[in-house]
């Protein structure tokens, strides 16, 4: 069995700053490592204290070069609120900075807070994630993307 720690970035009341929600964080994923843990696994929320981490790859990639061992999960990458590309590219690049200790997580997202303030009608989210899945996966495994359908058209 491995075990994992789920970060959640959370700022509840803002009892503190945001940057030392962040410094706290970070000593949180140096000390998973420390003391064994497999994986850390950073979550993707905007716009609420309750949670909240725009870019949990950029946080990854800033963890791959403070760790050494620990696999670095995203927890997820909402796929709806990325572009398709941008996530199999910056997926790549994570993997190849921490040498292969990647697990990529992907979700659609609940909050429809999130959604309006991506401009992103919630109605359209499983089409959404279904269409950008399919083309990240295939990025991801071939070194090509490209898509037909009516959210994210690539050639």
């Amino acid at each position: 069995m491995q075990f994992g720690v789920q970060m959640v970035f959370q700022n509840f009341g803002r009892r503190t700053s945001d940057a030392q929600v962040y410094d706290e964080d970070i000593r949180l994923g140096l000390l998973a490592e420390e003391l064994g843990f497999d994986a850390l696994w950073p979550v993707e929320h905007h716009f609420e204290d309750y949670s909240f981490c725009p870019d949990n790859i950029q946080f990854l990639s800033y963890m791959a070069g403070r760790t050494s061992r620990i696999k670095l999960g995203t927890g997820a990458v909402i796929l709806p609120w990325n572009m398709p590309i941008r996530v199999a590219e910056k997926i790549v690049l994570l993997d190849h900075l921490c040498e292969g200790r990647t697990l990529f997580g992907m979700g659609r997202g609940l909050a429809r807070k999130e959604y309006a303030g991506m401009g992103i009608d919630m109605d359209e989210a499983r089409a959404r994630f279904d269409e950008s899945a399919d083309m990240v996966l295939q990025a991801i495994e071939t070194g090509f993307i490209e898509g037909k359908g009516p959210y994210y058209p690539q050639t």
